[in-house]
């Protein structure tokens, strides 16, 4: 499932993946910063509920929003997205090239030395089955 969204869009989803349900007034507040009118945001809630990433629910004259996917899944999608868009899938390169082109702290390297080696140890796993 891809799904594209703005990044405008995707502010607007990070502050429902922190607490939901929001009324969209709740929303505006959150997202002072952004100095965005209660219509902007109205209209973004408007194309996600269209793009199936958030639902809502009628609370009285109000309506509450929450999002329809969890963050998680929707990182997955944008990561294998970008993957396809930039690399034309070649998750080889893509890390040779965040590898090189990035200086990475001890913590970092290390960190991903154990992603590898968890994915290692369930490749060794998947193959002996």
């Amino acid at each position: 499932m891809t799904i594209r969204v703005s990044e405008a869009e995707k502010s607007v989803m990070d502050v429902l993946w922190q607490e939901s349900p929001l009324s969209s007034t709740e929303v505006v507040e959150k997202l002072q910063s952004q100095d965005w009118s209660e219509k902007t945001v109205k209209t973004f809630l408007n194309r996600l509920v269209k793009k199936g990433v958030v639902t809502f629910q009628k609370d009285g004259r109000r309506y509450l929003y929450y999002p329809a996917i969890e963050r998680d899944e929707f990182l997955a999608d944008e990561s294998e997205g970008f993957l396809d868009k930039v690399f034309k899938g070649n998750m080889k390169e893509l890390l040779a090239t965040f590898v090189q082109n990035k200086q990475l702290s001890k913590d970092e390297l290390d960190y991903l030395k154990g992603l590898l080696a968890e994915q290692g140890n369930r490749k060794e796993q998947n193959d002996a089955e």
